[in-house]
């Protein structure tokens, strides 16, 4: 399964908006965790509902890379200016 065509997502956040697109319009609930570089889990919540594209506030994260991670699988990689 290609996982890349999935999910997709600011790979560089410089207005502390992650904005999260999904290749399909799903009714879906998913798991997100947002991971600091060293693995700590750092944030984590819920999308719900019927979307395909949604954005998430990480004004609160210092500058540095971070790995986002859905439903424990897709799993990318984003900085922070």
């Amino acid at each position: 399964m290609n996982t890349e065509a999935m999910l997709k997502i600011t790979e560089i956040v410089k207005d502390g908006i992650l904005e999260i697109s999904f290749d399909e319009q799903e009714h879906h609930t998913k798991i997100y965790t947002i991971f600091c570089d060293k693995g700590s889990e750092i944030m984590k919540g819920k999308i719900a509902g019927f979307t395909q594209r949604t954005c998430l506030y990480v004004g609160e994260l210092k500058k540095g890379k971070y790995q986002f991670q859905m439903d424990e699988q897709i799993v990318t990689k984003f900085e922070v200016l």
